[in-house]
């Protein structure tokens, strides 16, 4: 099972622990910055693809990483639109349309 794991702020951390206790499980990360908490943390070695995904790009960028299932990290977004105005509820806006308009099976952790 190949999964594609949008963030590796600390929800996408502790997923990405769990998937790697089943070596059957492949997990392709990405993120919009190089070093998110998990690779500052040391919990992954780096991010596969450094990018913004999008409900525009979602589709395009899962066509290449080829996933079984996509789970986006809901904390990821939420460290870059949060010291917005009204940030928060943007990222969650922009989550459920990116879960809304992908091909492939999405969840929200």
């Amino acid at each position: 099972m190949r999964i594609w794991l949008i963030g590796a702020e600390q929800a996408g951390a502790e997923a990405y622990q769990q998937f790697r206790k089943n070596t059957a499980i492949d997990v392709v990360v990405s993120d919009s910055i190089e070093r998110p908490k998990a690779v500052t943390d040391r919990i992954i070695p780096r991010v596969d693809h450094v990018e913004q995904v999008t409900p525009m790009n979602v589709n395009q960028l899962a066509r290449r990483i080829r996933p079984d299932l996509i789970l986006i990290d809901g904390g990821a977004l939420k460290r870059t639109l949060g010291r917005v105005s009204q940030g928060q509820v943007f990222a969650e806006a922009l989550y459920a349309e990116i879960v809304a308009v992908s091909e492939y099976p999405c969840l929200v952790i």
